[in-house]
């Protein structure tokens, strides 16, 4: 990302700028990187115009839109590329400009990565603490999404009492929680009734796609001692909201659970529960959660365990609610 000088927290909307830009409704001659440059700089008091973004950047996204089969060279110019012309096709303007904000996280998705990914949903993914039975307190984790909080089920019937960052008790008592018939699917919602979440996309998981896990694990003393090992990036200690990077190992249907299971990489651990799993598309393919019937920590197996984001939808259309017990709710420490 240091290529890129933070383009994607400065300049949000610059990827769709220059797929707008390349836009060949617009037509394809007298365009290059440089004219681009040209056309969104700021005039200066002599008349030249000032640049406010570096030419070799925007070819430098281009280019990786080319890679992944986004958009197509139509000139190369030897020039440091300065006099690049690309194309890109809006097949549909009206599907375009309704969902803007939804292509604007695919494409910088594709093009920043999961830097990327993990800044848009840190403000995303939430930590729960809930209290057992025995007065020990756990942590779990649950994502905005659709006005509501989505979250492992088993984080909120095992607890004794639950408070989320973020949310006050009164909210959260006024809240309703759904859940599934199928009491292995671990997965609730929390309809909150505000929308408060970016408006993220969802899709299936593919095998081999890469993906990233973000949770709240329990990490006792993590402030308190300094490893050196080659590896992601998974915590900062002010933030300690952890993604870990893997790949879907395998995907398939449960005879226990009695639904489609996915198998990632990424090494998740007990508080990820709830989490998201994002794609490199900026998507969310499904929630981290535990595997049923099995009496030894799947931790220790080297893989995460996923359910797929297709299986809220069935708890929306369900809505079928869970009852909440009084005082249930706490507010959440910081």
């Amino acid at each position: 990302m240091k290529y890129f000088d933070d383009y994607d927290l400065k300049y949000p909307d610059l990827v769709i700028k220059i797929i707008e830009y390349f836009n060949i409704s617009y037509g394809i001659k007298e365009r290059s990187v440089l004219k681009f440059c040209e056309t969104t700089g700021i005039k200066g008091e002599n008349g030249g115009i000032m640049y406010v973004y570096q030419p070799a950047i925007i070819n430098k996204i281009c280019q990786i839109l080319c890679d992944k089969n986004k958009m197509s060279v139509l000139k190369i110019d030897g020039n440091l590329g300065l006099h690049n012309n690309y194309g890109f096709i809006v097949r549909d303007e009206k599907i375009w400009n309704s969902n803007k904000e939804q292509i604007q996280i695919y494409f910088n998705s594709l093009v920043y990565g999961f830097t990327y990914i993990y800044n848009l949903y840190k403000e995303i993914v939430i930590p729960l603490v809930w209290e057992k039975g025995n007065g020990d307190y756990s942590v779990g984790t649950g994502f905005k999404l659709f006005g509501g909080i989505v979250t492992a089920k088993h984080c909120i019937t095992d607890p004794k009492s639950l408070a989320i960052k973020g949310y006050s008790v009164d909210e959260l008592t006024q809240s309703q929680i759904y859940i599934s018939d199928n009491q292995d699917l671990d997965i609730a919602f929390i309809d909150v009734g505000k929308n408060n979440s970016v408006n993220i996309l969802i899709d299936e998981g593919e095998i081999l796609q890469d993906v990233l896990a973000l949770g709240y694990p329990k990490i006792p003393a993590f402030t308190d001692f300094l490893t050196a090992e080659k590896a992601t990036i998974s915590s900062k200690a002010e933030v300690r909201l952890t993604p870990s990077k893997g790949t879907i190992a395998a995907s398939g249907y449960n005879y226990l659970a009695k639904m489609e299971l996915m198998l990632i990489t990424a090494k998740i651990c007990g508080g990820n529960s709830g989490g998201p799993v994002v794609n490199e598309e900026g998507a969310v393919v499904g929630v981290s959660c535990q595997i049923p019937d099995y009496e030894g920590d799947y931790d220790n197996l080297g893989y995460g365990i996923v359910i797929p984001i297709k299986y809220l939808g069935e708890i929306l259309s369900e809505k079928r609610t869970m009852n909440v017990p009084h005082n249930f709710y706490r507010e959440y420490d910081t």
